[in-house]
């Protein structure tokens, strides 16, 4: 998602929010990159409350299904400790199982971080 999209979309949750005051009733917005960045949640009292989001993504490859999905997850959990986020603001998103052949598996784990 480019700046302007992410800029274009806190613009939109703040004015749902004003519209909201101004006729007296409670609502709330929120916004979100895909990616990573922050996402704005508005709500109708006039508090703004920045959330940061983050996915990483590891692959692995094992003897077995198990064995290259929990590499890929707990490498996963590593890029993203390493980048200052804890273990309980991450949870897995995706685990792509793959067969290469000869008995041996690939994956790929995403995980999708909030704070």
């Amino acid at each position: 998602m480019t700046r302007s999209s992410t800029l274009r979309l806190r613009v939109t949750a703040v004015a749902l929010a004003a519209s909201a005051c101004l006729l007296g009733a409670a609502a709330s917005a929120q916004a979100a990159p895909a990616g990573g960045g922050s996402a704005v949640s508005v709500r109708s009292g006039g508090s703004v409350e920045v959330k940061e989001t983050a996915q990483f993504t590891a692959s692995s490859a094992g003897g077995s299904m198990e064995t290259a999905g929990t590499g890929a997850v707990n490498l996963a959990y590593l890029y993203a400790q390493g980048a200052g986020w804890q273990r309980s603001q991450c949870y897995v998103l995706a685990v792509d199982l793959r067969s290469t052949g000869g008995g041996w598996f690939s994956a790929r784990a995403t995980l999708f971080c909030q704070r």
